[in-house]
């Protein structure tokens, strides 16, 4: 039997007392200070049960709360979980084997978003580390995880509404066992990415519980936003007595937390926008820099729309932002052929700093609505399915691919409760060819981004467009142009001039050689035709 301390900063309750299953779910006393409520308890090795037991100030009724430190937590009897061992509190026994393997940096990343529930064959951790070598071999080196921070016990969601911040929802396995899947995509230099929700939380977060109005607005943040998810953390509060402003000091210890004890690569801010508070996303973005010096660290928000202000680049206070624009332009220029936007196609393609994607969980899947908005369906959405993955990967931004995107998933979310509903992979499609064609232009496109140096280049020249004939090409440099033909009518001998070099050109892609002279190309464009060409030397 060894002391153990517990604690539990409350500054605003009367009284709180630690109950557990080590004292048969009896009182033990705390003492007040600073803010802070402690005691010290004899505690055997093993696992014990948890929760403070508090009483607010005018209120004679004690409840029940969840430390909201609780790194593990048992959800069918709500209960935090501490593991003792040689008379020490740990968390797990897991050794790191990989931390020396240096992995790639921001600017090569290739993103890939996973929910664990539905990737995984058995909805775990473990069954991700089954898939790596999938996902290696296609030349992924970054995912990207849907919130694995404690929500909703164990029903099967998404995850954006946290309850507890320092723990793992338990369904998809032990601390152990994600630090074991981190490790192994570090073998493969695969970076890890999570999905941080700190915009808000779920109701029954232990800090809601403790004291609203201490840790959150009281109302809505912006009673306007017709978003409205949950209790939402107000950062600009400030507790002169304490000398800190609680919801910030909270949140940027979960940062700390998530990247010192699992050696994680990147954060996603969801709801950047609701957030409304630049300083917090600096804040954190320089602690998140700070943990682990000797390896790259990549922030990005979700901002809808995206909006430049926010990247470090022009003085925001994060690496990258998510485009809901790419994949609305995109989509809307493969479904309606009665018009072309070029501008809006050249932002999408050029704009640097940003995270592109087709598909999302925020979205339906592009394959489906080729089908729902542009009445294209089998070969004739396959056909623009590959020129949509054309132009993602060769895109100056980060390309971020959802789940299942790479070979044809098509499946409808719905639009009620898309986050409850349970989509495991398919992966019997990819003993379809078309499914099989997919996956392979994929493998090759990110070959190809992994390999030339001209398509981490933060640079794309548009040097042809007619938008008539519904042609739009770029170079990404002197060496590598991408020719997109958003037509569904075939167009023989074709001539796109103001080609960078004359000289053998070859399609990444297809292998097909062209001849370039006085700086014209000549070539058949099928419809909804993609070309990568580089020159051959």
């Amino acid at each position: 039997m060894s002391p153990i301390n517990f604690q539990l900063f409350a500054p605003t309750i009367a009284e709180a007392t630690l109950i557990g299953s080590f004292s048969e779910w009896k009182d033990i006393p705390m003492t007040f200070e600073n803010g802070t409520f402690h005691c010290s308890t004899e505690l055997s090795d093993g696992d014990h049960e948890y929760k403070f037991h508090i009483r607010r100030h005018n209120e004679d009724q004690w409840i029940d709360v969840i430390d909201p430190y609780v790194s593990k937590y048992e959800p069918t009897r709500n209960t935090g979980i501490i593991t003792i061992k040689n008379g020490k509190k740990i968390l797990d026994e897991y050794t790191w084997k990989y931390d020396d393997i240096k992995l790639p940096d921001n600017k090569d990343l290739i993103i890939y978003e996973m929910y664990v529930a539905d990737f995984a064959d058995n909805g775990q951790f473990s069954g991700v580390i089954e898939k790596l070598d999938y996902l290696c071999d296609l030349g992924f080196n970054a995912i990207e995880l849907l919130p694995i921070l404690e929500s909703m016990g164990t029903d099967h969601d998404w995850g954006y509404s946290t309850r507890n911040f320092f723990a793992l929802k338990t369904t998809y396995g032990s601390t152990g066992d994600f630090k074991q899947l981190i490790d192994e995509c570090h073998k493969r230099k695969i970076r890890v990415i999570f999905d941080a929700v700190f915009n808000h939380t779920s109701t029954d977060c232990p800090l809601e519980i403790i004291d609203h109005n201490y840790w959150y607005y009281q109302g809505k943040h912006h009673p306007d936003d017709s978003f409205y998810w949950g209790p939402e953390f107000n950062y600009e509060h400030y507790d002169e007595q304490q000398n800190l402003k609680p919801a910030w000091k909270y949140v940027t210890d979960v940062v700390r937390y998530w990247i010192s004890e699992f050696h994680l690569d990147g954060i996603r801010f969801d709801a950047a926008k609701q957030m409304d508070n630049y300083d917090i996303l600096r804040e954190l973005d320089n602690v998140a820099h700070s943990v682990r010096t000797s390896q790259p660290f990549y922030t990005a928000a979700e901002y809808v729309p995206e909006t430049p202000n926010i990247l470090k680049t022009n003085g925001g206070p994060v690496d990258a932002c998510w485009s809901s624009s790419f994949h609305g332009v995109l989509i809307n220029n493969l479904t309606d052929l009665s018009k072309l936007e070029l501008d809006l196609m050249k932002y999408v393609i050029g704009a640097p700093d940003l995270v592109n994607y087709l598909s999302c969980h925020d979205n339906e899947r592009f394959l489906f609505l080729l089908g729902k908005q542009g009445n294209a369906f089998d070969d004739d959405a396959f056909i623009r399915m590959r020129l949509a993955m054309i132009i993602l990967i060769t895109s100056v931004g980060i390309p971020f691919i959802a789940q299942g995107d790479e070979f044809g998933e098509a499946r409808e979310w719905g639009d009620k409760d898309q986050n409850k509903k349970k989509f495991p992979m398919q992966w019997d499609l990819l003993n379809n060819e078309r499914n099989r064609s997919l996956v392979d232009t994929c493998k090759k496109l990110l070959l190809l981004r992994k390999q030339r140096e001209d398509m981490k280049e933060k640079i794309a020249n548009f040097i042809y467009e007619h938008h008539d004939n519904r042609v739009l090409v770029y170079a990404r440099s002197q060496e590598l142009v991408i020719i997109t033909h958003f037509s569904n009518e075939e167009k023989k001998d074709y001539e796109i001039n103001n080609f960078p070099q004359n000289g053998n050109w070859i399609d990444w892609l297809s292998n097909e050689e062209y001849q370039i002279d006085n700086n014209t190309l000549k070539t058949n464009l099928k419809p909804f035709d993609g070309k990568i060409l580089v020159l051959q030397k």
